[in-house]
């Protein structure tokens, strides 16, 4: 059967991307360079949040393509998917390519624990997070060392990421272009795609979920 190009990456897949692209970088430049005053990064924090929510609800419940079920394989389909790639056998995927699948795991968890963390967290001086009024001293200890521990591992996390999409481009997949506009050389039938309406209640819901969490810790 021979390949076509067909819609692979709804909208709201490719938007999320984009934007936790922005706001990542937004965050690390604050961070760093003090772009901005903390309480952006505080900001910054609840959107990152709220796009990450939105992430694991969409992975369950929204397109094919973007469900968690369709590309998080075992270490067998790892292997066999390596080996095929070296060889350029490796079939066409209809969503990412069980290295892909877990390289988006990683980062999902990664930046998930790098904002929870950086929720609790504290210099001691000018900021604190708005869960540490609510914690002993020791946990806000902890918390902000990880976050900052976690804050170092990000930018090697992210550079392994572009290595991988430089070689795929390098070899002809053209991956950057496929986030931009969804499409994709693909073998079979284009993968069922969930209603914007359903991503919209997700995204609000998910923004309603971290509203609830501040307001709480607030008291």
């Amino acid at each position: 059967m021979n390949a076509m190009r067909k819609m692979i990456w709804d909208l709201p897949t490719r938007l999320l991307h984009w934007l936790l692209v922005a706001l990542v970088a937004l965050q690390y430049a604050s961070a760093q360079f003090h772009w901005l005053d903390m309480q952006w990064h505080i900001y910054v924090g609840y959107a990152i949040l709220t796009l990450l929510l939105f992430r694991i609800a969409w992975g369950v419940l929204g397109s094919e393509s973007a469900r968690f079920s369709s590309f998080v394989r075992g270490p067998r389909a790892v292997r066999s998917f390596l080996r095929d790639w070296r060889r350029r056998q490796a079939p066409l995927q209809r969503s990412h390519n069980p290295i892909g699948g877990w390289s988006v795991l990683l980062m999902l968890a990664l930046l998930l624990l790098l904002v929870l963390s950086g929720l609790a967290s504290s210099d001691d001086i000018d900021w604190q997070g708005p869960l540490a009024a609510q914690l002993a001293d020791a946990t806000i200890a902890w918390a902000t060392h990880w976050h900052h521990r976690l804050g170092d591992a990000l930018p090697w996390l992210i550079a392994l990421h572009v290595a991988g999409v430089i070689v795929h481009e390098w070899r002809g997949e053209r991956v950057t272009a496929a986030m931009w506009h969804g499409r994709r050389d693909i073998v079979g039938d284009e993968p069922r795609r969930a209603p914007l309406s359903r991503a919209l209640v997700l995204a609000l819901l998910s923004a309603l979920a971290v509203y609830v969490l501040v307001r709480l810790a607030a008291g």
